[in-house]
């Protein structure tokens, strides 16, 4: 079992801190969290289908429709091609509160 916790630091911006319950566990979660969770942003998958054709069958307005989505949810990797999972997560997190403080 692993303890996740999320903080807002004015100083580092958002925080997230995974607390594995073995030392040992460790090196393996490092390796996992650099190199594994990486998700490409939703609006470069989106982009290449359109180029590709995969979408040529779409009404327009059903077009416009997906991309107002996917443009929603690549807001959260600020112009970036990928995110590590826990960044992305971090910033989803972030913007849940704000929506919900507002």
């Amino acid at each position: 079992m692993m303890h996740l916790e999320y903080k807002k630091l004015d100083y580092k911006g958002c925080h997230i801190d995974i607390q594995p319950d073995h030392k040992s566990d460790i090196p393996r979660l490092r390796e996992m969290v650099t190199n594994n969770l990486n998700i490409k942003n939703p609006s470069k998958i989106f982009s290449e289908r359109v180029k590709s054709g995969e979408y040529d069958d779409r009404s327009e307005e059903s077009l416009e429709a997906e991309a107002k989505v996917v443009n929603a949810l690549a807001d959260l990797w600020h112009g970036e091609y990928s995110m590590n999972v826990l960044m992305l997560l971090s910033r989803a997190m972030q913007e849940i509160v704000d929506l919900k403080v507002k």
